[in-house]
């Protein structure tokens, strides 16, 4: 679970250091651990033929994302022992919330904000069923437990898992080096913006993925460009963006555009167990999965 959280913050990471020169952009990643505290908000955006069902639910979909050193030290000396959250909101209601805290997980799900989002038509008496079975209940999921319901790596798969990390670690050198030689412009309140093509993008990661693949892979049908955003005060970041725009698989032709936007903050805001959590075992666990079945 803490490997799941850490994806948004590599990934919001990326998107904040998109732009920029090398020093700045340097500078710009490091703000991200340099207090004890942080919190960055994502929303969605999405455009074009075909598309108005789908914005409609991103509309009343966001997520935050927090961290925060128990110690007081700045996150990037927490050696991963941060606690983090993971709230996944549906208009101003959370419909989940997730956090670690001394690597014991707390789940809390609000089933009836699944009505927020648009196009999601649960029965009611469904709804009305699983929250009375889980909405409103923290669940601590602890530490011991997890580790038994983690299967023991194989050496096999401790090989492929240091494998795909080296490809990981590959692709994102290959997208850093064509970013960092990308042409950029300098935004009036601090930060940068810059516009590619996703071909440039294709070709740049091609070595890896082709090796990965043991194939050659044609570029040709690559379309579409791409746009990244930074913005920051000084040398702290303090929010980004994303956005692809190419042509749209719908009859008819014309472009569609998807987008990531997040904003950072570093408030000082500690994460705590809830208290009174119904702590999960496993006899426990089986009877909640039987029930929800």
């Amino acid at each position: 679970m803490r490997k799941m959280m850490a994806v948004g913050l590599v990934a919001a990471s990326l998107g904040l250091a998109s732009c920029g020169a090398k020093a700045s952009l340097d500078q710009t990643v490091s703000s991200l651990g340099a207090s004890p505290d942080l919190q960055m908000h994502f929303t969605g955006t999405v455009s074009g033929p075909g598309t108005a069902k789908a914005q409609s639910a991103l509309n009343a979909l966001s997520i935050d994302m927090n961290y925060s050193n128990p110690t007081g030290a700045a996150l990037s000396q927490s050696n991963g022992t941060a606690n983090a959250e993971i709230i996944v909101n549906t208009g101003t209601q959370p419909l989940a919330d997730v956090r670690v805290v001394d690597s014991n997980v707390y789940v809390l799900i609000n089933v009836s904000a699944v009505a927020n989002i648009p196009g999601v038509n649960l029965p009611a008496t469904e709804v009305t069923a699983l929250q009375l079975l889980l909405g409103g209940r923290w669940f601590e999921f602890p530490k011991s437990l997890l580790d038994t319901l983690a299967p023991t790596p194989s050496a096999t798969a401790e090989a492929q898992s240091v494998k795909d990390a080296a490809a990981a670690r590959a692709i994102f050198d290959e997208l850093s080096n064509l970013i960092a030689t990308t042409t950029y412009t300098t935004l009036p309140g601090g930060g940068y913006s810059q516009t590619g093509t996703l071909l440039s993008v294709a070709k740049a990661v091609l070595p890896t993925i082709e090796s990965l693949s043991g194939r050659q892979i044609p570029t040709t049908s690559v379309k579409g460009t791409y746009t990244l955003t930074v913005t920051g005060s000084g040398s702290t970041a303090t929010g980004g963006s994303i956005t692809i725009n190419g042509p749209s698989s719908v009859t008819g032709g014309g472009n569609a555009s998807v987008g990531l936007t997040v904003t950072v903050a570093h408030a000082s805001d500690s994460i705590n167990a809830p208290t009174g959590a119904t702590v999960i075992t496993q006899s426990l666990l089986k009877g909640l999965i039987s029930q929800a079945g």
